[in-house]
């Protein structure tokens, strides 16, 4: 999975009588030595949010092997409709409907749609999308230190409420052609690298501008969180299927007119991972995670930590 990254975002929003309205944009940019050429995420979202329904509709648009020009940064452009060469643009519609203490919610991400007047030789049609369903006891959030990237990042408002004990389960598929290009430069993926002195080499790695099992998967995920100001208990039970078809293998007709998957040979595996924080006064904790895997065989990790936060200019 990758790291959270360093981007720019704006966001623009309005208070209306049935709730608010809201504009979203951001930018990340890819390392250009690693490709030989300029890589540059951009996105836009709309949306509408209140008490009890969130509505967004938005566009990511992978520029790649140029960099962006206004066309690319127009805040209120299609990026669709400018049919641009060297861009790859996707389209999510993403919605949350809250029911008292219950939040059903989903989203569905379009990458092409082949029409039937195309050619054999056009992109196949790939997409994916997620359902989800959470319930919620309410409670305080855990207000202890916490260091994980996720805790830190930027995110969008949404309409699930931190604190208490929460029941959920989500469905992902994300079908066979999802995140492609014929390019390697052209893919929704992000690589960085690592100096490793003692190894004296810089090794990539990859990961995806969105679900982290790629394509060909489907996810099924059943979770449970406890929260209160000084504990914070989260599980979860996956089950996954992963087809045949990965985001290295090849991308050019023709294609497959199986294009749903997962595709055969499918793998299995299913995983139980916990992980906690121990809140220890204001500024320090013990944190620890543990994960189960059977996929072929069984793999096991742990992780267990000490946290203390240290304030060097105070009262400013």
């Amino acid at each position: 999975m990758l790291p959270y990254l360093d981007n720019l975002w704006v966001r623009l929003s309005a208070e209306g009588k049935a709730g608010k309205y809201f504009y979203n944009f951001f930018a990340i940019s890819a390392d250009r030595t690693i490709y030989g050429a300029p890589k540059t995420l951009l996105g836009h979202r709309f949306g509408f949010m209140n008490e009890n329904l969130k509505v967004t509709f938005g566009e990511e648009n992978l520029v790649y092997g140029v960099y962006p020009d206004l066309q690319d940064l127009g805040p209120f452009l299609i990026y669709h409709h400018t049919y641009q060469d060297r861009s790859n643009v996707t389209a999510t519609l993403a919605a949350e409907v809250k029911f008292g203490e219950s939040l059903i919610y989903g989203e569905f991400t379009l990458d092409d749609f082949r029409l039937a007047s195309e050619g054999s030789n056009s992109n196949p049609t790939a997409f994916g999308w997620l359902g989800g369903i959470s319930y919620s006891i309410p409670g305080q959030a855990y207000t202890g230190p916490d260091m994980t990237d996720r805790k830190h990042a930027i995110r969008d408002e949404t309409l699930a409420v931190a604190g208490g004990l929460k029941f959920f389960y989500e469905h992902y598929h994300a079908t066979t052609y999802l995140y492609n290009r014929g390019e390697g430069i052209g893919k929704f993926t992000y690589a960085y690298r690592f100096n490793v002195l003692w190894l004296d080499s810089w090794p990539i790695v990859s990961g995806f501008f969105g679900f982290p099992y790629g394509p060909d998967s489907v996810v099924d995920l059943i979770g449970v969180k406890y929260e209160r100001p000084e504990l914070s208990l989260t599980g979860l039970l996956e089950f996954v299927k992963t087809g045949s078809i990965d985001i290295d293998s090849t991308y050019f007709p023709p294609f497959d007119t199986d294009w749903y998957g997962p595709k055969e040979p499918i793998k299995r595996s299913v995983s139980l991972s916990l992980k906690g924080l121990l809140a220890i006064g204001n500024d320090a904790a013990i944190f620890t995670s543990a994960k189960l895997m059977f996929k072929e065989r069984f793999y096991f990790y742990m992780n267990l930590g000490f946290i203390k936060t240290f304030t060097i200019l105070g009262g400013l």
